[in-house]
């Protein structure tokens, strides 16, 4: 497994056969130390006229004015929760130097190693009936579910400290390359906070804005976080059940494809290099691919004419790999822009599935 890199046993490792039978909210405490909104008085605001509001303030913020009529949020409410918080510095620095950024190889040895590949092999045996269910419900394998589940958030033992309000402010009011979509994910995190009864001060998450077990944002949270156990909550902090189902519903719901397939490695010919999509979203027909000269290897079944694929590049330490891509890899670059990530998450299920394999050909199963 090329670039696989070995790394220590993590203390939440410790006891990893008992997590199941962990409370909601004590797991909850254990895994991020993420309050709920339960254990403190919070409430939301009835919409009121704009009386007793710092007018310099709100010129600054005119983006805010249109939350108040269209869902119904105070603007005395708005100014008091956000007047106070200050831009975080280190939330800037780090997204303008993201992981992703990084050449492949080393991105892959820093995200994906063989301990995390043996915890979600574990995983995916202890929650193999829940995993079937949602499999069956959604059409996603349970490889690429446990993938997503392991590297946004550890499986549950890391879904940041940062606080989400002040980073989505921070981004909203001071980060002008993507201001719009992170007024839109303060909108939406506000907005689940009150659907989810959590206090806004209290949630923590990524330096993105990104929550829970599976480090959705906020709006994709609302869209596809699912309550799969019936229990009258969507509860992707705590509930493992309603997040490996959350996982398969924002594919799902993308248009992850049962039967399709995801990348195929090419060998390195000249020129290759000239054809390169702009994105993975930059899908064409393989009859296009084919007659500018790409080679489908002889291993492989080659796809029908009109299957839209894409062509990446992906940086490894002796230079450039290629590869076709196909529509559930573009789906996976919906939870996450980059081609770095979703191939990770692709090799992540893959290295699982023979790891799998070759512990039941071994008749080890612990």
């Amino acid at each position: 497994m090329n670039g696989i890199q070995h790394a220590p046993v993590l203390p939440q490792e410790q006891g990893l056969t008992h997590t199941v039978s962990v409370g909601r909210r004590q797991m909850v405490r254990l895994l991020s130390g993420v309050a709920l909104l339960g254990s403190v008085p919070w409430a939301w605001p009835v919409p009121v006229l704009a009386q007793g509001v710092n007018q310099e303030w709100w010129e600054r913020h005119a983006w805010l004015t249109p939350w108040i009529e269209q869902n119904g949020l105070d603007p005395v409410w708005l100014e008091r929760l956000l007047g106070p918080v200050e831009l975080d510095k280190k939330v800037l620095y780090l997204m303008d130097h993201q992981t992703e950024a990084k050449p492949y190889h080393a991105y892959r040895a820093l995200v994906l190693n063989w301990r995390k590949i043996d915890v979600g092999r574990r995983l995916r045996q202890r929650h193999g009936t829940l995993l079937t269910e949602v499999e069956a419900f959604y059409r996603v394998p349970p490889e690429i579910i446990v993938a997503l589940w392991g590297l946004e958030s550890d499986f549950g033992n890391n879904m940041g400290r940062f606080s989400v309000l002040r980073t989505l402010y921070t981004l909203a009011a001071g980060y002008p390359r993507r201001a719009d979509y992170f007024r839109s994910e303060l909108r939406e995190f506000l907005l689940l906070c009150r659907e989810e009864g959590w206090d806004p001060r209290l949630m923590k998450g990524s330096y993105a804005g990104a929550m829970g077990q599976v480090q959705m944002m906020p709006g994709s949270m609302r869209r596809y976080a699912v309550d799969f156990n019936q229990d009258g909550r969507r509860d992707v902090l705590g509930d493992v059940v309603d997040v490996l189902a959350s996982i398969a519903a924002f594919l799902h719901g993308h248009g992850w494809c049962a039967e399709g397939r995801l990348v195929q490695p090419l060998e390195a010919r000249v020129g290759l290099e000239g054809l390169v999509s702009a994105s993975a979203q930059d899908r064409r027909p393989w009859r296009e691919w084919r007659e500018r000269g790409i080679v489908w290897p002889l291993e492989s079944a080659p796809p029908d004419p009109d299957e839209r694929l894409a062509l990446i590049a992906l940086e490894e330490a002796d230079g450039p790999r290629y590869y076709m891509t196909f529509m559930n890899f573009w789906v996976i670059t919906r939870w996450n822009r980059s081609n770095r990530f979703a191939m990770v998450v692709c090799e992540f299920a893959r290295d699982l599935k023979q790891m799998e394999r070759a512990c039941e050909c071994a008749g080890w199963h612990s």
